[in-house]
């Protein structure tokens, strides 16, 4: 009798371990290649489109966890900021990763996010949970995306290298195995101008729905920005940093809650680095009077200063994350480590917000700073306590003018009714000391290598006997 092969016997034939390796390496570039569903369209995405997007980047997510070795320095569960995520997806592994010869997101992806007033309301948004490492569809809660697109002047000649995610698997040469392959070429993205990163509401257009109309600067066609600090008399050691106001307009700022946000966010851009944010002054190790640096920013981008008076940012970040007050009530207690921002209503403003900390002196890009909050200073603020030029940068609206009171949006006048100079600005207006102080235009202190006089003579022989061009009415 002849026996038949049973699925026990020799005679049936199994995979090979080199043909399941070869399917999964198949598989793995089929995956890499594919591409978040997204729509050029100018239409707003429902619900189901917005899903189909979620599931799609997820995938992503899910290929980039994969494809290389994660770290505390890549791990995309440290990432709060939608935009940081996407960013991190469009990255590519430093080393050869098997299915993976690119980023695992389109760079042209970019998110829409949704205003205060379609947050209230019980729309689908997409919303990054890190602990989950994953994106999910909500219909309340935070602000979050709206609808995710394709923008072609995204597209960049190469993905950005991600030096800290290396491969699983070393690839090695010669031999036929199934890791000895040659590291097949890229696919060739459309190449552009530089990518504005991933959000759509940048220029003036954030200010307005912030209901903002100064405080704000756009980056030159260079994106390099300049800064020369030259005066300090303030006893503080500074932070001044300048950060990127794309997609800030998600935040309420007639909310106590809303402003908090703002300032958190601010100062994430800032410690994140880059074009987001950086600080451009530190009076903790800088000296005033010779320190000249130049910044690269996004070009054409919109950006708000902030400064912190007396602490570095990280402490000031997490002093804040911290409180359970009012911004207002944090500034009274913490006035040293109030985070202040120079976005405003010219004229009026929300006291606890902080604003108007910034002024122009004359017309020049010349700026002077006040390092204590104005819900503490009030028109008492001196605007002396760091003073410094700028290059590269243009002011939007109606930056806080040195002469001029921001509470009337009226021109200072001295003691005989005439219209100030900056010199009777610094030495009988608001600015003068009457407290016994022995500061003075011709003072220098704190490590300033010059008084304030010299230097704004060198920045302008005829600064000091300016006087501003009256405000424009927002």
């Amino acid at each position: 009798m002849t026996m038949k092969a049973t699925r026990f016997s020799p005679a049936r034939r199994a995979f090979t371990l080199i043909e399941v390796l070869a399917v999964l390496a198949g598989l793995g570039i089929i995956t890499s290649v594919g591409y978040v569903a997204v729509s050029n369209s100018k239409t707003n995405a429902d619900s189901s489109k917005l899903s189909s997007d979620v599931a799609s980047i997820n995938q992503s997510v899910l290929l980039y966890q994969s494809s290389g070795v994660l770290t505390p320095a890549n791990d995309l569960s440290r990432l709060t900021a939608v935009d940081d995520v996407l960013a991190q997806l469009k990255t590519k592994g430093s080393s050869s990763i098997l299915g993976v010869t690119s980023s695992t997101l389109d760079a042209r992806v970019y998110a829409v996010y949704q205003t205060s007033a379609e947050a209230a309301t019980s729309s689908p948004r997409a919303v990054w949970v890190a602990s989950e490492r994953r994106f999910q569809v909500k219909t309340s809660g935070a602000a979050g995306v709206k609808k995710f697109l394709l923008n072609e002047d995204l597209a960049s000649s190469a993905p950005t290298t991600d030096t800290t995610r290396t491969s699983l698997k070393t690839a090695s040469t010669g031999n036929g195995w199934v890791w000895d392959r040659a590291d097949p070429t890229s696919v060739q993205q459309v190449a552009s101008v530089a990518p504005q990163t991933g959000v759509v509401d940048t220029g003036a257009n954030v200010m307005s729905n912030l209901g903002l109309n100064t405080g704000s600067w756009t980056v030159g066609p260079s994106g390099q920005v300049t800064f020369n600090y030259g005066y300090r008399e303030a006893g503080y050691q500074s932070r001044l940093a300048l950060f990127s106001l794309d997609g800030m307009d998600i935040y309420d700022l007639t909310t106590d809650a809303g402003r908090k946000a703002f300032m958190l966010e601010a100062m994430r851009r800032i410690l994140a680095g880059g074009t987001q944010g950086q600080v451009v002054i530190d009076a903790s190790k800088a000296t005033p009077g010779i320190t000249t640096n130049t910044f690269n920013f996004k070009p054409g981008d919109q950006v708000a200063a902030l400064l912190i008076p007396n602490t570095d940012l990280q402490t000031a970040m997490n002093n804040l994350a911290n409180s359970n007050t009012t911004l207002a009530a944090y500034a009274q207690s913490n006035p040293s480590q109030t985070p202040l921002v120079s976005p405003a209503t010219y004229g009026s403003d929300i006291p606890e917000f902080y604003s108007r900390q910034y002024a122009m002196i004359g017309n020049s890009n010349t700026y002077a700073v006040e390092d204590m909050p104005a819900v503490l200073t009030g028109s008492a603020a001196d605007y002396q306590d760091m003073v410094f030029t700028t290059a590269g940068l243009s002011a939007n609206g109606q930056v806080n003018n040195l002469l001029v009171d921001p509470a009337t949006g009226l021109h200072r006048l001295n003691a005989n009714g005439t219209l100030m100079t900056v010199a009777d600005y610094y030495t009988t207006g608001p600015a003068h000391i009457a407290d016994g102080s022995s500061w003075n235009l011709d003072s220098v202190s704190n490590n300033s290598t010059e008084s304030l006089r010299t230097y704004l003579n060198s920045v302008d022989p005829n600064l000091l006997n300016s006087s501003a061009v009256p405000p424009t009415t927002p």
